[in-house]
């Protein structure tokens, strides 16, 4: 999955693939439309809640980006959420059906 979202006003795009609780989890800030920092984490290897759903996940990292780079949010207190409309890909499950 790639897609873009929202999180302490600022915009960010997660690509995320794997089995839940196992997935490879990347995210980007977005500013003015331009990739600047990023993070990550491989579930699988990493120490992590591995039952923590996804946007817990990603939360993790955005606040662990934002100190990182010393980003200064436009919004403190503003909550996660995914932004309609910019689901970039959605990728199947991988099961295909062979003719």
């Amino acid at each position: 999955m790639v897609r873009e979202f929202e999180y302490r006003g600022e915009t960010f795009r997660v690509n995320a693939h794997g089995a839940p609780g196992h997935e490879e989890v990347f995210i980007i800030h977005l500013v003015d439309g331009e990739e600047e920092g990023e993070m990550s984490i491989d579930r699988m290897t990493e120490e992590n809640d591995r039952s923590a759903p996804l946007e817990a996940i990603i939360v993790m990292l955005c606040d662990r980006l934002v100190i990182e780079r010393e980003i200064d949010v436009a919004d403190p207190q503003g909550a996660f959420s995914w932004r309609e409309g910019k689901v970039l890909f959605k990728v199947h499950s991988g099961v295909q059906d062979h003719a």
